[in-house]
This record gives C-alpha cells, structure tokens and sequence, in this order.
C-alpha cells in the first residue's frame, strides 16, 4: 500500500482548482531539454564546452567558440512506456511514440570586431509531454468522492444552494447533481455522505493520457573577450502547450448490490496554453588551453498561462431508493452556461545555478587536430522558487498564497549532473553521456527522478556535419489519483517511465 499524510491545503488544491495544482507547476519546470545530437550523446553538457548551438539555450557564452556561420536541423522521435505500482498492484500503459524538435537554427559567427562576435537565432524543444500513464489496483481505505463529501460538508449550504454557488467546485457538484454525495438521516441526524464509502472494498483505476510540451525560440550572442574568457546573453521565449485527458473510475469491488454503489467514472479534457520569457547568461574561463571552466545562470520563466478544462461524471447507484435514479451522468457545462472553464494565471518556473568544467585533448585552434574531450556539468534548482501569480491587478495576490505554501511543502531543492566525452578519429567521431535529474520531493517517500544514457556518432568533413544519438530515459515518479483531507492519508501511485529517443542533426557552413 502506498499512503502518505498529507497537509490540509491539499483538499483547497484538489477541488477549488484543481488543474492548477503544485505538480503542474512541476511540469513546466522539471524536464530533460532536447538539444543537437551532438548534445545529446554527451549527456547534455555544454556549459563549459561550447562550441554547439545547444549553448543558446544554456549558456550562450559557448557561442563565441564559432568563428564560422551554421545551418542545423535536428530531428528527433521519442518512443517509450510507462508502468504503474497502484497499491501492491502493477499496470502497464500503451506505448507511446512520437516527433520532436532538437535544436535547430543558425549561429552566425565570426563577425563583428575582430571577428570575436557569434549571433544566434534557434529553436528547440525543452520539454515533451507525450505520455501515457495507467495505473489500477484495491483500496479499502478510501474514495474519490470522499474530499467532495468534506467540501460540501464545510460549506455548510443545501444542495440546490451549493450546485448554483460559485464557490463549490465543480466536481463536487458534479457528484452533487448525480447523487453521489448527498444528505441522509442517520441515527436521527442529517449527515453528508458519499455513497462510495458505502462498500468495504473498491476497483480504482486511472488512465491518464497527455501531448505537446514547451518549444523555446531563443536569440542570443556571444563574445570572446580574449583568448581566456568568452560571455554571453540570450533571451528566451518559451511557449507551452498542453493537452491532458484524466479518466478515472472506481468501482464496488464487493458481491454486495444493496450497498447503493455500483461505480462512478469521471472524465476531464485540459488545454493549457501559454508563453513565457527568460535570460541565459554564462561565462566560459580556459586558464590553459586545455581546461575550460563555465558558469551559466538561467532565469526563471515568466509564463502567462490559459487552461481551459470540460467533464463529466457518471454514476450508477444500484438499488438506491426513488426518486434517485440508479445511473445518472452529467457534464461541467450543465454547471457553467455550456462553456468551458477558463483560468488564467501567471507561473514563475526556479532559476537554475550551472557550474561546469571540461578537458580537452590536445586543444589547439584548429579544431581538427583535436582527439576528444570530456565535461561535466552541475545544474542546481530549487522548485519552491516555483510561484504562481495572479495574470493581472484584478485578482488578489492572496488568491495563490495556498499553492505557493503547498510548493514550499511538498518540493525541495535538487542537484542535476550531466557528464559525457567524445573520441575522435579524423572525420568520425564516437560519443557517450549520462544525464541524472534529482528528486524534487521533500518527502522521502515520494520518489521521483530521470536518467538519461547516452551514445552518439559524429561525422565531419568540407563543411558538412551529421549526427546520430540515441537516449534511453529511466524515469520515475508519482501520481495521486485524488487527495483527501489531513490527517486522512493519502494514496498515490509509483510511476515509471522506460524509453528512448533518436535524434539526427545534419548541419552545413554557410
């Protein structure tokens, strides 16, 4: 059994607006960045190697390493699989495969003064939500409708007045309008119930299917100071775009039909859309020809975000009583004139801190007669610098103050390292990286992570460059199909993710 006690918010962050929960924030903050194949075989460290039109979107300082103009285009296509542990039981998804964009683009270098100066314009995919999650498993403990219960419990009102209250979620008044929760008189007394906690034992599953991810155009320079120190800016603009189905249903999974339960389903579309902005600024040392030293600084994203949300519920109370019907569905658009729901509100992701060193093997100017390399970088952020923000001076800042105090709760700070190299044989050469992304979780029992490994093939010779990488991702993370309120314990499911991506990055001097 997987339960964990949770902290009281939790149920304000499940039903009032419940897209815009800590891990949303997470997911726009928490991803491994598709970058040149090149890149990618070597981890994804660049920091202080340079040299790669990646460096645009980490450390624009590794952009000055170019005294000639390039064209690359890197195409790429993600395949995986994920599975679920859901209270001692296991699952499998569907596979789940699909194109993405690596960086692509045109770094203009050798211009300026002295030729010291690189322009970039590029643009990459830094995020990929492609997915599919499913878990289902036996729960005796608990039940979906159960924080519904306790909302409508608190309110304090009838149920005509909570199904025409703005203030009562919108899942609590779907299970409202199919009796799911209701009043019944027991021992005398008028009590809230939720006809799911009638039965001693349920069949939960949840199916969880996701696409897009974030795409970065960013513009950049960089510029070699003198032979030793090489800086850089760029500027970012990130744009997001999600599509999310979340299907779950539980089910009486005792012989007992004279419980009023049979099972419940509900079903929710989001659409998040939304653009962001950022800086990137670095330096890169070399106190000997062959060593490098960088430094990045990456800003937070400033996103402006739109989520726009629809579902339904159905129910089916077998025996019940009339007037109530036995099946009953209905959806969210009964409840808002037969519109979507619409939320906007501004997201702030963490800065990232990146310290990072590389040797190169026989470094000279003329990068031909160089044999290799090997690099590393150590990336370090803090996800409670994750913050919502209201998208403009109508709505109070206090508003948001329970999803900040509920990212303050749950996350942590986390150190990600990357490290790769590369061998060279005149016009080919051979690459290998690892990539380890922390756990963003306070909790010791929620465990969460990615590991990317690597390896490459490189070919350079009269202007023309290709690259092939494969990357196969050992992720691992956690889902909580709903939260109920302390100091209930909650359940969530272990997610893990296994599955590779191949990119191809063919460029040409120009």
């Amino acid at each position: 059994m997987k339960t964990k006690l949770c902290i009281s918010l939790f149920l304000l962050l499940s039903v009032r607006l419940f897209s815009q929960i800590p891990e949303e924030a997470l997911r726009l903050s928490w991803y491994h960045a598709a970058g040149t194949a090149r890149n990618m075989a070597i981890g994804g460290a660049v920091v202080s190697l340079g040299g790669d039109a990646t460096a645009n979107h980490i450390n624009p300082a590794g952009l000055a390493f170019f005294k000639t103009s390039d064209f690359v285009i890197t195409p790429g296509f993600r395949f995986g699989k994920d599975k679920g542990s859901f209270r001692e039981a296991n699952s499998s998804a569907a596979s789940k495969s699909g194109f993405q964009l690596g960086t692509s683009g045109f770094v203009f270098g050798g211009i300026g003064y002295r030729s010291k100066t690189t322009v970039a314009l590029t643009v990459s995919t830094i995020a990929n939500f492609k997915q599919q999650s499913f878990y289902k498993g036996q729960n005796d403990y608990s039940s979906f409708a159960e924080p519904l219960a306790d909302e409508f419990a608190s309110s304090g009102l009838t149920i005509d007045q909570a199904l025409n209250n703005s203030n009562i979620s919108l899942q609590t008044k779907l299970a409202l309008y199919n009796y799911l929760v209701d009043t019944a008189t027991v021992n005398g007394s008028t009590q809230v119930i939720a006809r799911s906690e009638n039965t001693s034992n349920l069949n939960q599953e949840n199916l969880i299917e996701s696409s897009g991810g974030i795409t970065e155009i960013a513009l950049g320079i960089g510029h070699e100071v003198n032979k030793k120190v090489l800086v850089g800016i760029s500027l970012g603009v990130p744009i997001v775009k999600l599509d999310r189905r979340t299907y779950y249903r539980e089910s009486d999974a005792t012989s007992d039909v004279n419980n009023e339960f049979g099972y419940m389903a509900y079903d929710e579309r989001l659409s998040l859309k939304g653009v962001g902005v950022n800086l990137k600024a670095g330096i890169i040392f070399r106190p000997q020809e062959y060593i490098r030293l960088g430094i990045a600084l990456n800003s937070p994203s400033l996103f402006i975000l739109k989520e726009t949300t629809r579902s339904g519920m159905a129910v089916n109370l077998e025996n019940v009583p009339a007037p109530i019907p036995q099946t009953d569905s209905v959806a969210s658009s009964v409840f808002t004139n037969s519109e979507s729901t619409t939320n906007k509100y501004d997201l702030n992701t963490p800065t990232k801190i990146i310290i990072s060193g590389a040797y190169v093997f026989r470094e000279i100017s003329d990068v031909n007669q160089q044999k290799g390399f090997i690099t590393a970088d150590i990336e370090y952020t803090n996800y409670t610098w994750m913050q919502f923000a209201p998208p403009d001076q109508n709505t109070s800042k206090d508003f948001y103050a329970p999803y900040n105090q509920a990212v303050d709760a749950i996350y942590k700070g986390a150190f990600n390292f990357k490290v790769g190299g590369e061998l060279k044989f005149k016009i080919v050469m051979v690459r290998a990286g690892f990539a380890y992304y922390g756990d963003p979780y306070k909790d010791k029992e929620l465990k969460g992570r990615k590991i990317n490994v690597s390896g490459g093939l490189g070919y350079r010779n009269k202007g023309i460059f290709v690259d092939l990488t494969y990357v196969h991702r050992l992720n691992k993370d956690v889902n909580f199909p709903y939260r109920v309120n302390a100091p209930r314990a909650n359940t969530f499911a272990d997610l893990k993710e296994n599955g590779g991506s191949v990119f191809l990055t063919v460029g040409f001097k120009i």
